[in-house]
């Protein structure tokens, strides 16, 4: 009796021991479960992403970057690359390796390459219908010379810059004149700490209506007036000039239809892809191209020889760089050096003319290692 009292307990104790199939699916599905409302929390906030998007005002304010939050555009200072993925993380989801293309307002001052400036003629002003060779209102002066160009200038690729000199005329213009050691003087930039010129100095110049009618008159007047008080030389002075015909720089930037003046802030497009992790969805994220991406212009072709009379690479057989990879690389690399400020390890994808029989635009990406630029490559 005993023996099957202990054999009745044992297999109880097997039954109540044993795995319940249905426990292992409930648990299943509870971890199945927890892992939809997980995701399903993740993505009640999000948008699908659509082809194209370009960021408001509102979705600059999600950046943890100051500046990109208060002036609502990315900079060199604070690159696409660290800040526009993380202000769509919070806007939007995608299937993995979705690409978004994205427009952003991007601020970068245009490079004004006086050297190789396209100087307006005496015949276009006429043309333009500004008699007097200048203009007098910088907008109308713009617009005019943008369609000007339209007319006259050929440019293949959109993006193409070119620096266009003309002459504005405007009355009473603070100009600064630097009188030098020799008592030669000649106009400068703005001076922080020039020498206001104050009414007895006028009046000593013999400017008694308290400004000089053209620059002209403020140089010689000025050098004539330092020499003989035995200031310190040299010596900048602040001084109103009533008559200005100040030669004036302005960037136009080809659209791909027409020639319209380059601002500080445009409007950037570039793709951003989406990288899914299915095991944890929370865990997926966009990322941006980390290069830095640089068009040249005029200053980093005038930095070799074989490139500054035409501003672009001849890629002939026999001409420099020609077909030589490895010397086009390192001429890239001396433009990044010398206007750039590059940094080792970065990427940098830049854009370049180039000559081959016909006109083109090439792109390659660089970087420097070890003091050496390289082509990248993964």
């Amino acid at each position: 009796m005993k023996k099957i009292l202990f054999l009745l307990i044992a297999a109880l104790a097997i039954v109540f021991t044993a795995c319940d199939p249905m426990e292992d699916i409930n648990d299943e599905i509870d971890i199945d479960l927890d892992a939809a409302d997980r995701d399903a929390l993740f993505l009640k906030d999000l948008q699908v992403a659509p082809e194209a998007y370009t960021l408001t005002d509102e979705d600059y304010e999600l950046s943890s970057d100051e500046g990109v939050a208060k002036y609502k555009n990315f900079s060199a200072y604070a690159l696409p690359k660290d800040h526009l993925p993380e202000i769509l993380n919070q806007k939007f989801s995608g299937e993995d390796a979705q690409a978004m293309m994205v427009t952003y307002n991007f601020y970068s001052k245009p490079v004004v390459d006086k050297d190789n400036a396209y100087e307006i003629s005496d015949d276009e002003y006429d043309d333009m219908g500004a008699g007097y060779g200048n203009f007098d209102n910088e907008d109308e002066a713009e617009a005019l010379i943008g369609k000007l160009l339209d007319r006259k200038i050929y440019a293949e690729e959109a993006g193409a810059e070119m620096t266009v000199e003309y002459t504005l005329y405007t009355k009473n213009e603070d100009r600064f004149i630097q009188v030098n050691a020799d008592g030669s003087s000649e106009e400068v930039d703005y001076t922080s700490d020039a020498v206001v010129v104050d009414s007895a100095i006028y009046e000593a110049t013999g400017n008694t209506y308290y400004s000089f009618t053209y620059i002209s008159d403020a140089l010689e007047d000025l050098a004539k007036y330092a020499v003989d008080s035995a200031v310190a030389l040299p010596i900048t002075y602040s001084a109103l000039i009533y008559r200005n015909y100040v030669p004036t720089y302005v960037v136009y930037m080809y659209n791909g239809t027409n020639w319209e003046v380059k601002q500080s802030l445009m409007p950037v497009s570039e793709p951003l892809n989406y990288a899914l992790d299915a095991s944890d969805i929370s865990k997926s994220y966009w990322w941006a191209d980390p290069a830095i991406k640089i068009t040249l212009g005029g200053d980093d072709y005038a930095v070799h020889d074989a490139t500054a009379k035409y501003g672009n690479f001849d890629l002939r057989s026999g001409k420099e760089p020609g077909t030589d990879k490895d010397l086009l690389v390192s001429m890239l690399g001396d433009m990044l050096d010398a206007n750039h400020n590059a940094v080792e390890n970065q990427q940098y994808l830049v854009s370049y003319a180039y000559y081959d029989g016909s006109n083109g635009i090439g792109t390659i990406r660089l970087i420097k290692e070890g003091g050496v630029w390289k082509e990248y490559s993964e």
